[in-house]
């Protein structure tokens, strides 16, 4: 089952989007993860959740949705997964007006953690280099880290790995294929080639 959601992002108003890190969340009393698949302006996209929040997010097209499923459900293999697309809509309508409250589960390693948590500063709108996030984190000397600690993000969009670009302003990759990123980054209005914030120029 397919949903369509047509809404295109709109620029925060007010307190915009409010994401809330779960850790360690408790485990669904059924042994069960929802499931939605939904057609959005940014391209297809996978969604598993529970207890009212987001575990995984990816982006099928360039990456295969059959290997999109089996990514995200493969951290919970213990859990059944049920397509469930209506316990996930409200989420996914909350990230394409960028406004309302959003729980997301993260577990990683500390450094992960660290990196992912700082994603969720980078404004609505506004991108950052790989090697600003390390300085952010305490880290300078590790942009590489940092980059595959952004590709291993769960919950692409919600923790918006998309608005990390390379330090001379090129886009730069992203784990569910470019063309997902450019989009995203398009419809943020976020100036691609043109880095912002004043470490930039430090690094």
């Amino acid at each position: 089952m397919t949903a369509t959601l047509h809404a295109i992002p709109q620029p925060p108003q007010g307190k915009g989007l409010r994401v809330t890190v779960i850790s360690q969340p408790p485990r669904p009393e059924v042994g069960v993860l929802c499931m939605g698949r939904f057609d959005t302006p940014f391209g297809r996209v996978v969604m598993l959740g529970a207890g009212g929040a987001v575990w995984g997010l990816g982006f099928a097209g360039e990456v295969p949705e059959p290997q999109v499923i089996d990514e995200l459900s493969g951290r919970w293999p213990d859990l059944r997964i049920s397509e469930t697309p209506e316990a996930l809509a409200p989420a996914l309508q909350a990230l394409l007006r960028n406004r309302g409250d959003l729980q997301v589960v993260l577990a990683g390693t500390e450094f992960q953690m660290r990196v992912w948590r700082a994603l969720l500063d980078v404004p609505f709108g506004q991108i950052i280099s790989y090697g600003t996030l390390a300085h952010t984190i305490g880290q300078p000397g590790a942009a590489r880290a940092v980059g595959t600690a952004v590709g291993q993000n769960p919950v692409a969009w919600i923790v918006p790995c998309h608005r990390v670009t390379r330090g001379d302003g090129a886009t730069g990759g992203f784990h569910w294929g470019t063309r997902a990123k450019r989009a995203l980054l398009s419809a943020e209005a976020a100036p691609a080639m043109s880095p912002i914030g004043p470490l930039f120029a430090k690094l």
